[in-house]
């Protein structure tokens, strides 16, 4: 089902008229580009982030797809409001081909989602990982963007994933274990050979202009201490309308689309978008996850 753009009594018609800059013919790439949202601590909102923007960038014409990676605590298919048949346990416990686990939302991108409350996720093997890059290589052929949405922190599994993109967007807020945890990913993500290109979003900013001067200070210590150059993605604003949230409300860029929070993420997602479709081609998701494997 696709998400009527122009419904709503404040929201007619304007997705469609953001979203028109976007190109109405697009050669798509033999393999899509991948995006990480990952973070250093959990609670920072990247799921919402992550959720959001596969919403915005389907609105802009991409084939969408994002992959819950935070293995054994999943929820964005609570965020997309649907109920999956399968998950990634039966992709990588029980055997079901992955056409099968990827699930078509009401909004419009596919998730694959994760698994919710199951330890065995959350102690996956060399061999799992393995079956989940296979999965990723046709994921990643069928479209033009894939979001991974990374568990939070440096475990083994979530570094793989990570390490897996071309880009990875770190979600922070302006607190300072935030920013130290987000700064230790950013740390070890810069040791790494071909690291991706990190882009910092600041969420629940609580006054404007804080966003990129939280930047501005983590870029400066990234540069310093571990050569690492980060790019600004955007500042998002502390919302009422965002933390008072319950399940079964549609993705805010749905429900609420000309309130500050949804102008905030969509122009974040143009950016990104734009950064990506800059992007040169890499070996496939599926080499790059293997690597890492091996690694591991």
């Amino acid at each position: 089902m696709e998400p009527d753009l122009n419904a709503g009594p404040q929201g007619r018609g304007f997705l469609r008229r953001w979203f028109r800059r976007a190109n109405a013919v697009e050669v798509h790439p033999r393999e899509a580009i991948v995006v990480a949202f990952a973070s250093g601590k959990g609670g920072t909102g990247k799921s919402f982030l992550a959720t959001n923007t596969a919403i915005a960038l389907h609105a802009r014409g991409r084939r969408v797809a994002l992959v819950d990676c935070d293995f054994g605590l999943a929820n964005a298919h609570l965020l997309f409001g649907v109920n999956p048949r399968y998950s990634l346990q039966h992709l990588l416990e029980g055997g079901v081909p992955v056409q099968q686990v990827l699930t078509r939302t009401p909004y419009g991108p596919n998730l694959v989602a994760g698994g919710s409350g199951i330890a065995s996720l959350a102690e996956l093997d060399a061999r799992h990982m393995q079956s989940l890059a296979r999965a990723m290589h046709w994921i990643a052929a069928n479209h033009d963007i894939v979001l991974l949405d990374c568990a939070a922190g440096l475990s083994p599994q979530s570094l793989i994933m990570v390490l897996a993109a071309q880009h990875v967007v770190v979600v922070t807020n302006p607190e300072i274990a935030a920013l130290t945890d987000a700064y230790a990913l950013i740390k070890c993500l810069s040791r790494q050979v071909g690291h991706p290109l990190v882009h910092l979003a600041v969420n629940r900013v609580g006054q404007p202009g804080l966003g990129k001067a939280t930047f501005e200070r983590l870029a400066e210590v990234s540069r310093r201490f571990a050569a690492c150059e980060i790019h600004y993605l955007g500042e998002v604003p502390e919302d009422p309308q965002v933390t008072h949230r319950r399940l079964g409300q549609p993705p805010l860029l749905c429900s609420s689309p000309e309130c500050t929070t949804t102008r905030t993420v969509m122009t974040m997602c143009e950016t990104l978008d734009q950064r990506v479709a800059a992007t040169r081609s890499t070996n496939g998701v599926e080499a790059r996850m293997l690597v890492q494997i091996r690694r591991w």
